[in-house]
């Protein structure tokens, strides 16, 4: 993994996906996911912590259990979800 990849972090607290900045495990427009308890879809809280800011801009994890590679659909849900940019499928209608 690399600076600016999108990635997963799993912490003791949750599970977060944000860009991958230059310092440490500092994540870009982290966001908490989170889990509809009526059907089990997952989505992103607005903020990384109840009591905190709606959209913090960064998130620096100080202890962790493990970072990885976000997969795609995750990462273009989380694109859509810090930006207004709609990220097209692979797949194109014919």
């Amino acid at each position: 993994m690399k600076t600016g990849d999108i990635v997963t972090v799993v912490a003791v607290s949750g599970e977060y996906v944000g860009r991958l900045e230059e310092d440490g495990v500092t994540l870009k427009d982290p966001r908490m996911i989170v889990q509809n308890p009526e059907d089990g879809s997952m989505g992103f809280a607005r903020g990384v912590a109840v009591t905190g800011q709606d959209g913090p801009t960064t998130m620096t994890f100080n202890t962790y259990v493990f970072m990885a590679e976000t997969n795609e659909r995750v990462a273009k849900a989380w694109t859509e979800a810090t930006s207004s940019l709609v990220v097209p499928s692979k797949k194109l209608a014919k």
